[in-house]
């Protein structure tokens, strides 16, 4: 009983109340340890394991379970005088504790007992989905074979026919709240992932190979999970190092195990396929631009359609006007010179006509070999203003009207390139920092701006003119080769996928123009690391994105207490020994 005055009931209280759900399991002191805001409301440490319906302190909702316990709970008023304080007695059955998946499970409904893998177990697609959870099926059989060594029988049926220990994958599921990418997980005798699409049950799946590999039981109870964001991912600097298909191929799995994929083909393995120090990707309209090492036309298309299995789209870019100090050195006539004759380093001059055609072709090229849904031109860093470069100004102002200047020159070759991805039926990416500052040319609306920096316009200028952009900050996202790694206890306590390179955020109504966050790898210094180097390096960052872009509640308040998360859920079984 309480021992205040008068004895409040959870309905009465001024900063509790009970909302009837299933129990959810939770330590006291985990509670503790994770840091929950409870403002006006205080828990004593008497108790250990808390009974309650699905507690709100402050707006903070805690899902608590166990067994027989005391819930001791003082509120205070706002000059810290004491104004309740009471015990409840609560009694109520122990409920599975939140399943340990990267990302966090989003919803979590803990029952009792478990369901358990077994020799026989099938993975059954209902009758009606058949057709469209084939791959699905066949990929999560694929993967549960790396896992345990043999590969499950695929068998068709209704619901009804579904035996205890197999896995049944389901469509139509009528929560719209799962979206396109969510899913819903049921664990009783057998496995239920339903979703409304196949994407959302390729992600179930990833949700079931996590836990079948920390045990081959999986704990009683009912979740639904889906992201906060549709572009979840990782880039590669292929351009400036070499990395082989395996490694790509590895990364591929890797990133779909941790749920960075995309949505409407909008999450992306982005190959930086040509920089300075190369051009890694074969071509025929231009083969004497392509490094020694590089990736075949037959290699690509072998990466995507395995990305295709593992709902990854592959995103190429090809960068121009700058950092094209391969191309240029088999086209020296096309590079950039200032007034007085000096070469701006891996910078084309668009004041020549030539320029334009040799991107053209090697543009074309790439848009048909790729088929996902964007093309990225890079644009970054071009460099080239003022009055050093009479060339451009007399070309801008001759396309663009005489009021323009040099920077109409570059934002002029930005809305060219566009129009030439347009054409093909794609949306067109570029990095943010040189998308400003024209007297007479702004960078059409549906170029999709990659922002990394605070040189040029905010996110929220940005946005205001009409883009859409990813967060692709430098801290906590970039691995440099040569330079700085990912402060990943910062990016996963304080940075989330709307908080931008020094601080920059978008306003509330605007966070969905923000379509998520990827990792990048940027090769400065080539040699400093092997690839093997470079995937132990990306390996826990990688975990932070996956868990701040997914957006669900983080299951460790601090990055110490998320290690042994990570080190639980570890690789995807088919992580290659060597790679």
């Amino acid at each position: 009983m309480p021992n205040s005055a008068r004895a409040p009931t959870p309905a009465s209280a001024t900063c509790v109340r009970y909302l009837r759900t299933k129990y959810e399991f939770l330590h006291y002191d985990q509670a503790l340890a994770a840091g929950w805001p409870i403002a006006t409301g205080i828990i004593e440490g008497a108790a250990r394991q808390i009974v309650a319906d699905r507690l709100e302190i402050s707006g903070a909702r805690w899902g608590l379970a166990g067994a027989e316990a005391v819930l001791k709970l003082r509120t205070v008023s706002a000059n810290g005088d004491l104004e309740a304080y009471w015990e409840y007695h609560l009694a109520g059955t122990v409920s599975n504790a939140k399943l340990p998946v990267i990302p966090a499970l989003r919803e979590w409904h803990g029952g009792s007992g478990s369901y358990s893998y077994q020799p026989g177990t099938r993975i059954v697609r209902s009758r009606a989905h058949a057709a469209a959870l084939a791959i699905t099926a066949a990929t999560f059989a694929d993967d549960l074979a790396a896992l345990t060594g043999r590969r499950p029988v695929q068998a068709v049926g209704a619901a009804g026919e579904v035996r205890k220990g197999d896995i049944f994958l389901t469509l139509g599921a009528p929560d719209r709240t799962l979206g396109r990418e969510g899913y819903a997980l049921g664990s009783t005798d057998r496995l239920t992932v339903s979703a409304r699409t196949d994407t959302g049950a390729f992600y179930g799946t990833r949700t079931v190979l996590q836990l079948l590999k920390q045990k081959r039981t999986v704990p009683r109870g009912t979740a639904r999970d889906w992201p906060t964001k549709p572009e979840r991912g990782l880039m590669v600097d292929v351009g400036r190092k070499y990395f082989t298909p395996r490694w790509l191929a590895a990364h591929i799995k890797e990133l779909a195990y941790l749920k960075l994929n995309y949505l409407h083909l909008h999450l992306h393995l982005h190959l930086h396929l040509s920089d300075n120090q190369g051009f890694r990707i074969e071509s025929a309209s231009h083969p004497e631009v392509v490094s020694s090492q590089h990736l075949t036309k037959r290699q690509v298309l072998d990466l995507i359609a395995l990305a295709a299995r593992y709902k990854i789209t592959v995103v190429p870019e090809i960068e121009a006007p700058g950092h094209l100090t391969a191309v240029l050195a088999k086209h020296p006539h096309l590079r950039l010179t200032d007034r007085t004759g000096k070469v701006r380093e891996g910078a084309i001059d668009l004041s020549k006509p030539g320029a334009y055609q040799l991107i053209k072709e090697l543009y074309t090229e790439y848009l048909k070999l790729f088929p996902g849904p964007y093309f990225h031109i890079g644009a970054d860093e071009y460099g080239a203003d003022g009055n050093g470069y009479p060339q451009l100004l007399a070309h801008a102002r001759k396309q663009h009207g005489p009021k323009a200047g040099v920077r109409d020159a570059y934002l002029g070759f930005v809305n060219w390139a566009n129009r030439l991805v347009r054409a093909h039926g794609k949306t067109t990416r570029a990095w943010s920092d040189g998308i400003h500052g024209g007297n007479t040319v702004t960078v059409d609306r549906n170029v999709i701006l990659e922002y990394w920096y605070t040189h040029g316009l905010t996110p929220q200028q940005h946005v205001d003119n009409g883009h859409r952009i990813i967060n692709a900050s430098w801290h906590p996202t970039y691995y440099i080769l040569g330079g700085n790694t990912p402060d990943t206890a910062f990016g996963y306590e304080k940075w989330h996928a709307d908080l931008f390179e020094a601080g920059g955020t978008l306003k509330p109504h605007d966070r969905a123009r923000n379509l998520g966050a990827k990792l990048h790898v940027w090769c400065d210094l080539p040699h400093l690391q092997t690839q093997q180097q470079v995937a132990a390096g990306i390996m826990q960052p990688l975990r932070m994105l996956s868990q701040q872009t997914w957006g669900s509640v983080r299951p460790a308040h601090a990055w110490a207490q998320f290690q042994p998360i990570i080190d639980t859920i570890g690789r995807n079984p088919a992580w290659p020994k060597q790679i």
